[in-house]
Order: C-alpha cells, then structure tokens, then sequence
C-alpha cells in the first residue's frame, strides 16, 4: 500500500498492491485484480510424510523428516516451518480433510500468536472471492488456487501451523487475516527459520529476532487510527528490491499475507500490508501511514538481507 502518494495502477509499478484488470483475463472470466510488480504472495513447501525435525536451527534450511511415533509434538517458539509449493498451481483447502483430529502424529508450533484485530473489526468481503479473484490467487471449488511462482517472480510461500499426518494447516495471504488453510505434505517443501519479527505498535518499534537474540531494532511508521496497521501473526511473502531507492518505498518493500481490516480497496488495488522503505524519514516513529509498516532505509535492508521468504511477523498493541 502506497502511504504517501499513489502511483499509476499498472503491472510495472514498484507500489507494493494489487490492481484490478479487465474481466476475462483469467481463468474466473470476471473482474480480475493484477498484482503489482512488487506485491508478493506466498510459497508452499514440501516435507515428507514422517514428522519434522526437532530443536533450533542458526539459519535457514530444508531439512529431510524424521519419523516419530508420538501422537503430539510441540516445535520450538523459534523455529518457524514454512511450506513452499512444488506445482506452478498450489490448491489450499479451506476445510480440514476429513478424519484431522484422529490423524497421527500431531506437531503444533509452541508459540502462541498475538492477539488478533481481525476479531474486533466489523466484517468486511473476503479477498479474493469468485467475482473479485487477484492476479496470482483465486477462489477454487474447495478453497483457493495460488500460482507459483507469483506473478512477481518469488516462490509461493505459507507458514506452517499444524501437522496432522500427512496435512498441514498453513497461514495464507487471504481475508479475513489470519484464515488457514490444508494442503497435503506432497504439495510442498519444507524449510525452517529461527528468525522472526515483532512489531510493537504502542512504542512504534520493530525488532528482529535471530532465536531470542534481537538482531536489530528500529522505529518505524505505522497506521493512522481510520487505517490501522491490523494485528496478529502474518508472514513475509516477497522480497521486492526497488529501481528507484529514493522512492516513496525506499529500496525494499516485504508485503506480508495481511491486508487492511478498514478498507476494500486502495487506489484501484487489494489493500495488501506491507513492511517498506521510505523517503520521509521525518515521519519514522508516527502513525501516519495507510497500514504498512514505513522502515528507515538501512534497516530494512539489513532485514531484507537476513530473513527468508516466510518469516513471521508477530504484531501487538
């Protein structure tokens, strides 16, 4: 989302949103939203059918499972799993499969999430949705379709919450925030990160985490109250390096799975959050932007540079 000044709706634009297209487009025939050149989706790993590895990991990998036979699992708070799509077409359930709380074995992330703002806003249409599909992600018979790569290049990512047998629950870039959804261990890779962010929004401060040694932590922008930056635990989708770093969003936009729980729409586009650049580093430390997450320059390269596709993002109040 462009916080300062929108630009031109087109496919080659830096703003890091969805743009709408013409209906017939794509596969739904209806009205389509093209994402911009550097709005980011999601990637879908693949594992095995045994269960994950255990304990921390310094730095990102893709491991081979292990087998277990415990019926539940906990992994580490700082050990994210992020699942990456095989296919060019990933189909994400938005239904359990059938038998889920019986399947054996059970692993959960032992990490609670913050507190979602989602649940305190009133209701607003889901994105996408068959009349109002985005470049890259569609509503499916059973769920959602997502293309891998995106439209911008990058794999297509979730974050892993869950393993029940041989399915996953993964995080998605959907709304509501905070949607999951169920793929099948075959559909993805798997890979794992101890790195995570945390966003404070009553001290407007954004911390990297590299296990629970903070890396890095800075001021940033944030929402203003009538497009409040939404809470609970999202995940990075691309890397999107600018042509221009001077620019509104400086040399790097991170979108992340979350869009704005306020508005539908942003200058002719899906109203995706994401962590950027800026060139108006006077306002770092304010809520004045239209929901994504303004980071003075040198860090967000600095975070660009360490952190995977996948990453979380915790934000709290």
């Amino acid at each position: 989302m462009d916080e300062d000044r929108p630009d031109a709706a087109d496919e080659t634009s830096t703003d890091p949103r969805l743009t709408r297209r013409r209906a017939g487009t794509r596969p739904t025939r209806r009205r389509t939203v093209a994402m911009a050149a550097t709005l980011a989706a999601a990637v879908i790993v693949v594992v095995g059918a045994a269960a994950w590895p255990r304990g921390d990991f310094a730095t990102t990998t893709t491991t081979a499972p292990k087998s277990t036979t415990t019926s539940l699992a906990p992994w580490p708070a700082t050990q994210a799993w992020i699942a990456t799509a095989k296919q060019p077409t990933i189909v994400v359930h938005a239904d359990p499969p059938a038998g889920w709380d019986t399947m054996k074995p059970v692993e959960e992330w032992e990490n609670p999430p913050p507190p979602s703002s989602q649940s305190t806003m009133p209701p607003r249409s889901a994105l996408p949705r068959s009349d109002y599909p985005i470049q890259g992600r569609y509503v499916a018979a059973t769920g959602w379709s997502f293309n891998n790569p995106t439209p911008q290049g990058d794999p297509f990512v979730m974050l892993v919450t869950e393993r029940h047998g041989d399915w996953l629950k993964v995080e998605i870039p959907v709304r509501p925030n905070g949607t999951p959804g169920y793929v099948t261990v075959d559909d993805v890779t798997m890979s794992n990160t101890d790195y995570h962010l945390d966003l404070r929004l009553g001290t407007r401060t954004l911390t990297l985490y590299q296990g629970s040694t903070a890396v890095l932590s800075t001021p940033v922008v944030i929402g203003k109250p009538e497009t409040h930056t939404p809470t609970g635990r999202f995940f990075i989708t691309n890397k999107l390096p600018q042509s221009n770093p001077q620019g509104a969003y400086g040399p790097m936009i991170l979108p992340t799975n979350a869009y704005s729980e306020q508005i539908d729409e942003f200058d002719n586009g899906a109203p995706v959050i994401a962590l950027h650049g800026t060139n108006r580093p006077e306002l770092v430390g304010q809520n004045v932007s239209n929901g994504c997450i303004r980071i003075p320059n040198e860090q967000i390269l600095k975070i660009a540079s360490l952190i995977p596709l996948g990453t979380p993002i915790d934000i709290a109040v």
